[in-house]
């Protein structure tokens, strides 16, 4: 339980360290979210970013105006309002995840081989545990 979030504390500061230039912490937040989320609508974006709807509003706006969310309508209901990312949010996510695996692929050759042979068997252990338990993100409820 003490390692898990000394790992994710590095992680989303390498994450944010290789966010694209001039986005905020709030609109980084938000592409991550799309990725997993595609279709998401701004209250989703505003309850996940843990700001006002006008908040989310103006930061899904800075972000489509950057070309790194598209709105898309429903046509039976045109107050709907659907998110996802563009080729150039999606672009602009997996350059910041490769430079941060990088980073941490780096830091594990910090370890023992034998050491490097244990985290990665139990990271394997882990996610075989924990895999079946995530619902399918096109599945969960809007």
């Amino acid at each position: 339980m003490e390692v898990v979030p000394l790992v994710m504390r590095h992680i989303r500061s390498e994450m944010r360290t290789h966010r694209m230039r001039g986005l905020s912490l709030p609109q980084f937040r938000t592409l991550i979210f799309l990725n997993r989320n595609e279709g998401a609508c701004l209250s989703q974006v505003a309850e996940h970013v843990g700001v006002t709807l006008a908040s989310a509003s103006k930061v899904v706006n800075a972000l489509a105006e950057r070309r790194l969310v598209i709105r898309m309508t429903l046509r039976n209901d045109r107050r709907y309002v659907s998110l996802k990312l563009s080729k150039l949010g999606i672009a602009t996510l997996i350059r910041a995840r490769e430079d941060t695996e990088a980073h941490l692929a780096e830091r594990i050759t910090e370890l023992s081989p034998e050491q490097q042979v244990t985290v990665f068997a139990a990271l394997l252990a882990l996610r075989g545990s924990f895999a079946d338990q995530q619902a399918p993100s096109n599945e969960k409820e809007r």
